[in-house]
């Protein structure tokens, strides 16, 4: 595979990053009270998940530019190496993992070269059916990333 611009350790970076403005970028208010909320993320930082978190991104950043138009000319997604991307834990290595993981990679690369409504839904039922499989956590926020029609 060519060398990507986000390989695993940029994603890292990007990710603490991206934490950190989160986290300094306002004060609460004193007037306000300050509920205890669970964390946006409750599992480690494993390759495996912080790639996860990228692609997420992407998907809800192309829902929002590219989904409401219908137009899809120029979007992308990034390729990761899901297979070769330590997991949160072995549990996530079920038997079949990386033909998922190599048949998401082709998901998205047929995306990436022919950008549409079905190739977008490709790519969302490739993390459904992983995730029924593998890492159920996720499943209900993968669906609300499906297409409107779908």
């Amino acid at each position: 595979m060519p060398s990507s611009l986000f390989t695993p350790k940029r994603v890292s970076g990007l990710l603490i990053l991206g934490s950190l403005f989160l986290a300094f970028c306002g004060e609460p208010a004193a007037d306000r009270p300050q509920g205890k909320l669970a964390p946006l993320q409750p599992n480690a930082n494993s390759e495996l998940a912080q790639a996860m978190r990228l692609l997420d991104g992407e998907l809800v950043a192309l829902l929002a530019e590219q989904a409401p138009s219908g137009n899809w000319d120029g979007a992308t997604l990034s390729r990761l190496p899901l297979a070769e991307l330590a997991p949160t834990d072995s549990t996530m290595l079920v038997p079949g993992f990386q033909g998922f993981a190599l048949a998401f990679d082709q998901h998205v690369a047929a995306f990436n070269e022919a950008p549409s409504e079905a190739t977008y839904q490709a790519v969302v039922n490739g993390c459904l059916s992983c995730h029924q499989r593998a890492c159920p956590g996720p499943v209900s926020r993968i669906k609300k990333r499906r297409l409107a029609s779908n």
